[in-house]
């Protein structure tokens, strides 16, 4: 070890390890503290031998063909990721200039702003202003 990459590297595995196998200790000491030890597994195992049975192999061999095909699927949704996202932050992109783009293209016409009696002006204002001063 050179470097304490290498170092922290090497300790990590080693703890992986130790982890791993402190679990499956512990699995097997909890079986084996049971009236019937392994007895669930055992049981398992019978109901897949006789639903292979009943079932055919057919079955089975569609189900060995999805658990190999599974890695390849994963791996090509993570290869088309990279494009999702570029698709994503486009989109969003052009969604934000064409929004920003429609507002500053926009007439000034508003249908929900009807001013059917006339749109006040602000004069009227002014000289209600200035005579309330005058008085």
């Amino acid at each position: 070890m050179n470097t304490l990459f290498d170092f922290v590297t090497h300790i990590k595995g080693v703890e992986y390890i130790a982890s791993l196998t402190f679990i499956a200790g512990f699995l097997m000491l909890n079986e084996v503290l049971k009236a019937k030890p392994f007895g669930t597994m055992v049981k398992a195992g019978k109901e897949d031998m006789e639903y292979i049975k009943t079932a055919g192999s057919g079955e089975l061999f569609k189900s060995v063909k999805r658990i190999i095909a599974a890695p390849f699927i994963g791996l090509a949704y993570v290869a088309i990721l990279p494009f999702a996202f570029a698709y994503a932050v486009a989109e969003a992109a052009l969604d934000g200039l064409m929004g920003f783009a429609e507002r500053e293209l926009a007439f000034g016409w508003r249908p929900v702003e009807a001013y059917l009696s006339g749109k006040k002006r602000k004069e009227k204002k002014n000289k209600k202003t200035t005579e309330q001063e005058k008085k």
